[in-house]
C-alpha cells in the first residue's frame, strides 16, 4: 500500500506541473488523493468499532461537541478568541506529526522482538520533536507562506508570536544537538547485540528532512509535507486494517478500504473548497477537524494496548 501511494503521488505531481495550475488546485488534488483519506482512516477506526467507542467515549463522543462549541466561539470572536483556538491546532500539528513518526519508528524494534525501553524512546524522539520546534519557528516567521487559513490567522492575530531569524537559528542548533539521543540509543543496543533497525533511522531522517526542507521551500512545506505525513499514516492504517481481517482475501480487503477512504477524501475536499470564500469559516473548520483528529489518534493508536500491538507484529493468517 505504501508503494502504491508513492506511485500515485508521483503521477499526480507530474500531471500538476502543467502551466496554469494554481496552488488551490494543488491543495484540492492532494487533499482528495491523500490528506482527506488519512482523516477518514482515523474515523473509520474510531467509529467503525463498538469496542473503540466503548473504550474511548471522551474523544469519540464528548470531544466533537466541545470542539464545535469552541469553533462557534471562534467565529463569534474573530479578533479575540479565534487566534488562540487556531493556535492550539498550529502548535499541536507538528507535535502530532512527530508522535506519528515516533510510533512508526517504535514498530521496528517491536517486530525485532526487542522493544524500546522508556529511556530509549525518549532519546530517539529528540530529533523528531526538535524538528517540530524548528517547523513551528519557521511557520511563525512573517516572511513565510502560511500552510492554511488557520496558520494565517494565528500569525496576523497574535503578532507577539512572530519568530525572529535568530530564534530559528537557535532551534536549528538544538535540532542538530538532539541527534546525540539516537546515537546513544544505537550504541547501547549495539553493545547488547540488538542493533537498532535501519528503518528507525529512515523514519527519523524522513521527518527531519521534511521539516528542514520546508523551511526554505514554501511549496514543499505547505502542500507536500502534509501529503507525505498522510502517506505514512495510510500505509500504517492499511496494514492494521488488513491484519484485522485475517482469513479474508487481502486485495479485496485493501481495495474496499481504499475506496471508502477515497470517497470520504473527495467529499471532505469539496466541502472545504466550498468554504474558501470565507477564510474565517475555513480556518475554524480546519482547526476543529484537525484538533479532533489529534485527540483521536492519541488514544486509538496506542501501542501499549496489547491487541493493537499484536496486529503489527503477528503475521497475517
Amino acid at each position: 500500500m505504501g508503494g502504491t501511494l508513492v506511485l500515485l503521488i508521483t503521477i499526480e505531481t507530474l500531471s500538476l506541473l502543467a502551466p496554469g495550475v494554481t496552488s488551490s488546485q494543488w491543495w484540492l488534488a492532494l487533499w482528495i488523493a491523500l490528506v482527506g483519506p488519512h482523516y477518514a482512516a482515523t474515523y473509520r477506526r474510531a467509529y467503525g468499532s463498538r469496542e473503540v467507542l466503548r473504550a474511548h467515549p471522551i474523544v469519540t463522543l464528548a470531544a466533537p461537541l466541545c470542539l464545535v462549541l469552541l469553533a462557534v466561539l471562534a467565529l463569534r470572536s474573530p479578533a479575540g478568541f479565534a487566534p488562540f483556538y487556531f493556535l492550539a491546532y498550529v502548535v499541536w500539528s507538528g507535535y502530532h506529526y512527530s508522535g506519528q513518526s515516533l510510533g512508526v519508528a517504535m514498530l521496528y524494534p517491536l517486530r525485532q522482538g526487542q522493544p524500546l525501553a522508556r529511556w530509549e524512546k525518549r532519546l530517539l524522539a529528540l530529533p523528531l520533536y526538535g524538528s517540530w520546534i524548528v517547523s513551528l519557528c519557521g511557520f511563525l516567521r512573517p516572511s513565510v507562506e502560511s500552510r492554511n487559513a488557520a496558520f494565517e490567522y494565528v500569525r496576523n492575530g497574535l503578532p507577539a508570536l512572530r519568530m525572529p531569524d535568530w530564534a530559528l537559528a537557535v532551534a536549528l542548533g538544538a535540532l542538530v544537538a538532539s541527534f546525540a539521543g539516537p546515537v546513544v540509543v544505537a550504541s547501547a543496543r549495539q553493545r547488547r547485540g540488538t542493533p537498532l533497525p535501519a528503518q528507525c533511522y529512515a523514519v527519523l531522517l524522513a521527518q527531519v528532512l521534511w521539516f528542514a526542507w520546508g523551511l526554505y521551500d514554501p511549496f514543499f512545506a505547505v502542500l507536500l509535507v502534509p501529503a507525505l505525513h498522510a502517506m505514512q499514516y495510510l500505509a500504517i492504517t492499511g496494514w492494521h486494517h488488513a491484519r484485522g481481517r485475517a482469513g479474508r482475501p487481502l486485495l479485496p480487503v485493501l481495495f474496499g478500504y481504499a475506496a471508502f477512504l477515497l470517497v470520504v477524501g473527495v467529499a471532505s475536499g469539496l466541502c472545504l473548497r466550498s468554504l474558501e470564500s470565507d477564510l474565517l469559516l475555513l480556518a475554524a473548520a480546519l482547526a476543529t477537524l484537525n484538533l479532533h483528529h489529534f485527540l483521536l489518534d492519541g488514544r486509538i493508536w496506542r501501542l501499549r494496548e496489547a491487541k493493537l500491538r499484536q496486529s503489527f507484529v503477528a503475521a497475517r493468517e
